[in-house]
């Protein structure tokens, strides 16, 4: 019997990159079906700076996730070495790296360039580029991915990204962000917990849920101004949940003086795999007002828990939703468009949820993996 091949993956998990840590999570289960598989996780995974006073406790992790030894800290290039050393002793194959950001770029840079000449280097492109450009910052992510050996996107764009940046050279994989498992992710919130939390909102005709971190990209002020565009015989409300990175003020300001302060919550802060299965759970449908977007993880969150999403038609987001399926795709910058979207979600909330069921297995982490390791065999790309 041949032996099994030998996957490290470097990654956060949960609560570090909520959204992020639910992915590599879902794809480490998803490779262990075929590979002997080890995680390794951040202590700290930015700059301490980057988490503006907000303090993340790393000392637990998701009892539904597997479990990753904490070892690497962003500052501290003894623990990167550390990672190191333990990939080689677990000879490994192959490493998996996801990229989410330049800021990431002294330890990745490190990470791949010294990774044992045996081990075949792929990393994930969440996005190439970040949304929020930078001087510097496309040399900083050219610095990291010239040294994978093969790169893995999920929009049909990002490969222009890439060739733009020389590295069309580099083996691609172009693949998709995967469906989560709602029962991977925490216990999903019942009848009564749904009703319960519908009427503390005054039991909206339509309740919909902005989720993640909250930056000037995701649109929400959009969001604000179609809600106030909406036919006033619809009652919609909208949840705003996530870590608010910029312009908290401005938002609830912007809310107030469109007269929605009644028809919108914000939660700021860290949202819990338990939090999002209840906020979830709750609304009847996901709204993404992005201004810009490579891919994103919320869609398919939405689709876990069967709920459908608007979205604008910006970046990869068109290739994760079918427009009248599962969702509906507006222009992206234009709120009575969104307005439109979001009334029409309404009268056909029912028709869409249902085809958020139909969609079955064509995106599962399964097939993610498999396409990874049609990519990785031999070791090589």
């Amino acid at each position: 019997m041949a032996e099994r091949p030998r996957k490290t993956v470097i990654a956060a998990v949960y609560p570090l990159a909520s959204g992020a840590a639910q992915f590599n999570a879902a794809l480490v289960k998803a490779m262990a079906r075929t590979s002997e598989t080890e995680l390794f996780s951040w202590r700290r995974m930015y700059p301490p700076l980057l988490y503006r006073g907000q303090e993340i406790d790393t000392s637990s992790q998701a009892p539904r996730g597997p479990r990753a030894a904490l070892l690497l800290d962003w500052q501290d290039p003894r623990t990167w070495r550390e990672a190191l050393r333990r990939i080689a002793e677990f000879q490994a194959d192959a490493l998996v790296l996801p990229w989410l950001h330049p800021v990431m770029t002294p330890p990745y840079r490190y990470l791949l360039r010294h990774t044992p000449r045996s081990t075949a280097r792929a990393v994930i492109c969440h996005n190439v580029l970040p949304h929020e450009p930078l001087p510097g910052f496309k040399l900083l992510t050219r610095a990291v991915l010239r040294h994978a050996d093969v790169l893995v996107t999920h929009a049909p764009h990002q490969r222009g990204e890439l060739a733009a940046l020389g590295l069309a050279g580099t083996p691609l994989v172009e693949a998709f962000h995967p469906r989560f498992v709602a029962a991977d992710l925490a216990p999903e919130a019942s009848d009564q917990e749904i009703a319960a939390n519908r009427a503390r909102l005054g039991n909206p005709d339509l309740l919909l849920i902005a989720f993640g971190s909250v930056r000037r990209y995701k649109g929400i002020d959009l969001a604000l101004d179609a809600l106030a565009l909406v036919d006033p015989s619809l009652d919609v409300r909208l949840i705003v949940a996530g870590r608010f990175w910029s312009c908290r003020d401005e938002l609830r300001q912007r809310a107030e003086r469109l007269g929605l302060g009644e028809r919108v919550e914000f939660r700021d802060g860290f949202v819990s795999n338990e939090q999002a299965a209840q906020l979830f759970g709750a609304a009847h449908a996901a709204l993404l007002p992005y201004r810009s977007a490579s891919q994103s993880g919320v869609i398919q969150l939405a689709f876990a828990y069967g709920r459908p999403v608007i979205t604008t038609s910006v970046g990869g987001l068109p290739a994760s939703v079918e427009h009248g399926r599962d969702g509906l795709l507006c222009a992206p910058g234009d709120p009575l468009a969104l307005a439109n979207a979001i009334e029409t979600m309404a009268s056909d909330h029912a028709i869409l949820a249902a085809g958020v069921r139909a969609r079955g297995e064509e995106s599962s982490f399964d097939r993610y993996s498999d396409l990874l390791d049609a990519a990785l065999v031999g070791g090589r790309a």
